[in-house]
């Protein structure tokens, strides 16, 4: 469920759908006339509960590890997308920060993700086309344990 305004998932707080398909069809527009690329980093909670309180920690887990210009939405009951200025370095930074924050959680939250940076001509559909395509790696589970 969304604000009444769509912008807003009401449980989490986040970006919803809406505020972030608006937000990267203008990161497309920005990318075609500045040429600074961009990643989406997506994000698949894996939980055994299927709780709020799952989603809650997991979202307040990504605000802490984002950066303010990163936008992160919660796509689906268990989806989570942040859209990153940068290439697949930024992205594997941002990821490193949000493997940290994991560590310090109990229980630690399992996770799946997968990322896409932007190309010179994709329109905002090819782009999140591109990114369902891309298969959903597990964190490494010595990361989160190490």
């Amino acid at each position: 469920m969304f604000s009444h305004d769509g912008l807003k998932d009401l449980l989490t707080h986040l970006a919803a759908p809406p505020l972030f398909y608006e937000e990267l069809r203008r990161e497309v527009s920005r990318m075609e006339r500045n040429g600074e690329r961009f990643t989406i980093l997506r994000l698949i909670l894996e939980t055994d509960f299927h709780s709020d309180v799952d989603v809650l920690n997991f979202s307040e887990m990504l605000g802490r590890a984002a950066r303010g210009e990163e936008l992160i939405a919660r796509l689906g009951e268990y989806e989570f997308a942040i859209l990153v200025r940068g290439n697949s370095l930024a992205v594997a930074n941002l990821l490193d920060r949000i493997i940290g924050k994991a560590q310090s959680q109990d229980p630690c939250p399992r996770f799946r993700n997968s990322s896409v940076s932007s190309q010179a001509g994709e329109s905002a559909l090819d782009l999140l086309n591109r990114l369902d395509s891309v298969a959903l790696a597990p964190v490494n589970s010595e990361s989160l344990l190490t």
